[in-house]
C-alpha cells in the first residue's frame, strides 16, 4: 500500500481544517440559538447558566462562591447574580464562613440536589444518544480537538 505524499497530506489536512471551521461556526450557531432561547424561558425557570451552577456544585458538600465560578467557568460577577436566583428559589443556601466571615459558603438543598440529579439524567440521556457509535478514541480526540480551539480563542 503507498501511501499519500506529503502534497495530498496536505491538502487532506487543509480540507479536514476547513471543515473543522466550518463545524465550529455551525456550534456556535447553536449556541446562540440556545442564548436566544434563553430569553423566552418562564420566570422560576432554570436557564443554562444556572444548571453549570447547579453542575459546579454537585460535586462538593460546600463550595465557595469563586469555586463555583471556577467550575461553571463564569466570572465572579455573573455567577454571583445566579446563586441569588438559585437561593429565591431554594435551591441552594448561602452562609458565611465561621473562620473567614469573609469567605461565603454555598450548598444545594434538597430542592437543589433534586434538580441537580435530574438534569443530569437529562443530560446524560441526550448526549449518550448524541454520540452513540462514537468510540471513546474517536470522543478522545474530539475532546482534544476542542480544548485546542478553546486555548486558541482565549488567545484571541
Amino acid at each position: 500500500m503507498i501511501g499519500k505524499s506529503s502534497g495530498e497530506e496536505r491538502r487532506a489536512a487543509a480540507a479536514a481544517q476547513a471543515e473543522l471551521q466550518d463545524q465550529l461556526g455551525r456550534l456556535f450557531a447553536a449556541e446562540r440559538r440556545l442564548r436566544g432561547r434563553e430569553q423566552l424561558r418562564e420566570e422560576g425557570e432554570l436557564s443554562t447558566a444556572h444548571v453549570r451552577v447547579l453542575f459546579a456544585l454537585g460535586g462538593s458538600e460546600e463550595s465557595t462562591a469563586g469555586q463555583v465560578a471556577e467550575g461553571a467557568r463564569m466570572s465572579a460577577a455573573s455567577v454571583s447574580g445566579l446563586l441569588d436566583d438559585l437561593e429565591g428559589m431554594g435551591v441552594l443556601t448561602r452562609r458565611r464562613g465561621e473562620s473567614d466571615r469573609r469567605r461565603v459558603l454555598v450548598s444545594l438543598t434538597a430542592r437543589g440536589r433534586e434538580l441537580l440529579k435530574e438534569r443530569q439524567r437529562l443530560w446524560e440521556a441526550r448526549f449518550g444518544a448524541g454520540l452513540e457509535g462514537l468510540s471513546g478514541d474517536e470522543l478522545a480526540v474530539a475532546a482534544t480537538v476542542i480544548a485546542r480551539v478553546a486555548e486558541l480563542l482565549d488567545e484571541v
